[in-house]
């Protein structure tokens, strides 16, 4: 669906948190649109750590996309949708480790385009999250039992070697 013959995905769709206050096929992105949307993506990543019976994953190569400063200069159009405890983390995490409250900011983060990080389980599990709302699942099991219920989240799983 939305493909040309080539397999490319053809929709115009929004693809990043600046996008919000635009329309996209006659559609105005919102704060609640995508804040909606942003959740499904954090659910998933739980979803597929629960299947694993994970509740933390190493996070390695952090990288801020900006200085702290920077960081809050650019974010004042939607510095609302920044919680305290999500602007303390960007600022402040420097373990190894993270939680599920972890790994939900820096999903949240990733998603954003503020910061970039290798989150993992060793041989089990690696979710990397790109520009352009890109998400990607390596997993040491199949994920079939679990497809369904993320496509039901409003989620495009696409199977790839």
């Amino acid at each position: 669906m939305f493909r040309d013959e080539a397999g490319r995905y053809q929709k115009n769709e929004w693809t990043a948190i600046s996008d919000i206050g635009k329309s996209f096929d006659g559609i105005l992105l919102t704060d609640e649109e995508y804040i909606s949307v942003e959740d499904q993506y954090v659910r998933a990543v739980k979803l597929i750590m629960k299947f694993h019976s994970l509740t933390s994953l190493r996070a390695a190569n952090l990288c801020h996309s900006f200085s702290n400063e920077e960081f809050l200069n650019l974010i004042k159009p939607y510095s609302h949708l920044y919680s305290e405890r999500l602007l303390d983390f960007y600022s402040n995490f420097n373990g190894s480790q993270a939680g599920l409250d972890e790994v939900e900011s820096f999903c949240r983060l990733q998603l954003r385009e503020d910061i970039g990080v290798k989150l993992f389980a060793p041989r089990k599990l690696k979710v990397f999250i790109g520009y352009d709302y890109l998400m990607g699942v390596y997993s040491s099991k199949s994920l079939n039992p679990i497809i369904q219920e993320i496509s039901a989240m409003g989620l495009f799983v696409e199977e790839f070697d």
